[in-house]
């Protein structure tokens, strides 16, 4: 009987198995956590790319910008943003102008795709504007769902999916108001 007991205590089969067994769930939530992580900075880094060339084409206008031009520079997104489907990416044009102290929206043209981004606020735009001068904000925005949100959920990521966004601000270059016609 003490021989089998000794057998049995120094017997180490399915060791390896009872080990990985504790380590390939950590495992596979580290590697597919890092999948996510580096997509997330790849669409961040497309979509701080695409807002600040949006907001160059329209600003290099010169007293108007039409609506089939706005729909050229939401093309342009696509190339950016390649291989990821613009169904997903939403595109606002906003023009704000200062007239007397007050900002005011004069025009917005937005794309198609994806959901709505949030407007940006007004404040501080004072500071970048003198009277009846403009400011052309562009905003572009996507919502991102993580491969670990699939299997994972709202239970430890609090979500199952992000809204990865970014605005910039650009005057006019051309003159110092924007208008747009058929947006």
């Amino acid at each position: 009987m003490f021989i089998k007991l000794n057998r049995f205590r120094k017997d180490v089969r399915g060791v390896a198995a009872i080990e990985m067994a504790f380590i390939m769930p950590f495992l596979l939530f580290l590697y597919f956590g890092l999948i996510d992580l580096t997509a997330m900075i790849s669409f961040n880094r497309k979509i701080t790319y695409s807002t600040s060339v949006v907001a160059d084409l329209v600003t290099q206008n010169s007293t108007t910008v039409t609506a089939s031009a706005m729909n050229d520079y939401f093309d342009a997104v696509e190339l950016v943003m390649s291989p990821t489907n613009l169904d997903d990416v939403r595109i606002d044009i906003y023009q704000y102008r200062n007239v007397s102290g007050t900002i005011t929206n004069q025009w917005k043209k937005s794309s198609t795709g994806g959901t709505a981004c949030a407007a940006p606020s007004t404040t501080g735009m004072s500071d970048l504007m003198t009277d009846n001068n403009d400011l052309i904000v562009t905003v572009v925005c996507m919502n991102y769902s993580p491969y670990v949100a699939s299997f994972l959920g709202k239970a430890i990521l609090g979500a199952t999916s992000f809204t990865l966004s970014e605005q910039i601000a650009l005057r006019p270059r051309q003159s110092t108001t924007l208008a747009c016609t058929g947006c």
